[in-house]
């Protein structure tokens, strides 16, 4: 799952990409500017984490297999209309530019990444974030309960372990010392 970053002063920003090589990349562009970066791997997952964590800036990839980024973009702001997204794509005309700014996207992104355009967007964007934030109300309805958040981030973690043994439900057990039959 998606390691969320720390509250603070530095600007954080959400990475949303199929691509795990993607966020990587990123991460590794903007990170040393300062930036807190966090990724996900889907729409889905990524409402998940700024139910946790307010970002910035989330920068989406408009391509996505379940939820493309015009979609998150919309459910994004439904849930925080301060929100800033950028949505990057490798595919970029006056089209997807149009559909992006009725989506309430701050801007368009190309891939391939200008380092240098990629920095001075991102900042533009969190100097925007910065001066509409406001504090976060959040809606009960969208929460779950701490013992299901529990529940499923120790269900990740039994998995994580097992996928590193290979499968071997009884390696897996006595790493976790847990009892076999808790391993699904």
């Amino acid at each position: 799952m998606t390691q969320l970053p720390q509250t603070g002063t530095s600007p954080s920003l959400l990475i949303v990409d199929d691509l795990p090589a993607i966020h990587e990349m990123i991460k590794n562009l903007i990170g040393p500017a300062g930036y807190l970066c966090a990724g996900a791997a889907s729409g889905e997952e990524a409402l998940l984490c700024i139910e946790q964590t307010r970002f910035d800036v989330a920068l989406v990839d408009y391509s996505m297999d379940t939820m493309d980024g015009l979609t998150l973009t919309h459910e994004l702001l439904a849930r925080d209309p301060d929100a800033v997204v950028l949505l990057m794509s490798g595919f970029v005309d006056d089209d997807l530019r149009e559909a992006a700014k009725k989506a309430g996207a701050f801007a368009v992104v190309e891939k391939p990444f200008q380092l240098e355009s990629l920095k001075q967007v991102i900042e533009r964007s969190v100097e925007q974030a910065s001066s509409a934030q406001k504090p976060r109300v959040i809606n009960p309805k969208n929460c779950i309960s701490l013992a299901k958040h529990l529940e499923e981030k120790e269900r990740a973690y039994i998995q994580t372990v097992l996928n590193a043994v290979a499968g071997n439900r009884e390696e897996a057990a006595r790493i976790l010392d847990i009892p076999v039959e808790r391993i699904d």
